[in-house]
């Protein structure tokens, strides 16, 4: 397939790579803003954000830096031999984000019941995936091809 490019003054940038990387910041910055859980639990009921997080809070915002560097890398040709790292940098934000979400249904809200024979399970009825969570699957997944694709060249 045919990479087509463009030229700024001088410069040649390619056309697919904007697209991808100006995607992947747009889903990086939904994900941000739009909640990700929506809780229906019988005494809250409340949308959870990325930077709600106890662990990732501010470190939410790494994130969004890491993508736009990556955006605005296209167009800087110092950062260009950089891209791969900064790609991994996105990748393990993107990755800690989605597993943090797990972690937060598994552990911090769902309060485990003991019976006579063990632990009992507790449905999970009350959480519900939101309008963030998409982006953030996409990001995890376009972050993978990404990282996958400055690797090989």
């Amino acid at each position: 397939m045919e990479r087509r490019a463009f030229r700024i003054c001088d410069r040649l940038f390619d056309r697919g790579e904007l697209l991808e990387r100006g995607m992947l910041l747009v889903c990086a910055v939904l994900a941000v803003v739009l909640p990700i859980l929506d809780t229906g639990l019988p005494d809250t009921t409340d949308d959870i954000l990325l930077h709600d997080f106890s662990l990732l809070g501010g470190a939410t915002y790494l994130m969004l830096l890491t993508f736009a560097a990556a955006f605005f890398g296209v167009f800087a040709t110092a950062v260009r031999e950089h891209m791969r790292f900064i790609d991994l940098a996105g990748l393990i934000m993107a990755a800690i984000a989605a597993s943090r979400a797990v972690y937060l249904i598994g552990w911090v809200h769902l309060p485990m019941t003991v019976d006579d024979g063990g632990l009992a399970a507790v449905p999970l009825a009350g959480f519900h995936l939101s309008y963030g969570s998409l982006p953030l699957l996409v990001l995890l997944f376009g972050s993978i091809w990404q990282l996958r694709r400055s690797w090989r060249g």
